[in-house]
């Protein structure tokens, strides 16, 4: 299947709510005057529910390895990965890595 029909299925499994911290995410039948109306709320792009590939391989679309967030807790999930990349990047480029310097 393709990413756009696999991402579908993962959303529509979890209702359209995120999968961390319950947040109600607007569906893609629903306007979003719609939206607003049925959740009572102002801010829609914090609503927007995503996939996150939980390993952080996008080639890896096993079912266990997905889960829908909303793009809070999906960039709150990253954040971890992004601060590991950001060292080994450093790293790469001849920055010393301060762990391995006291040792």
């Amino acid at each position: 299947a393709t990413w756009p029909v696999l991402a579908l299925a993962v959303k529509t499994g979890a209702n359209w709510c995120c999968q961390s911290c319950g947040r109600q995410c607007q569906r893609p039948d629903e306007s979003p005057e719609q939206f607003q109306r049925r959740i009572g709320q102002a801010k829609p792009r914090q609503y927007l529910l995503t996939v996150a590939h939980l390993d952080q391989d996008p080639t890896n679309c096993s079912g266990d390895n997905l889960k829908a967030l909303c793009t809070v807790c999906h960039l709150r999930y990253d954040r971890q990965f992004r601060a590991r990349q950001r060292a080994l990047k450093r790293e790469w480029f001849g920055q010393l890595n301060l762990m391995e310097a006291m040792e």
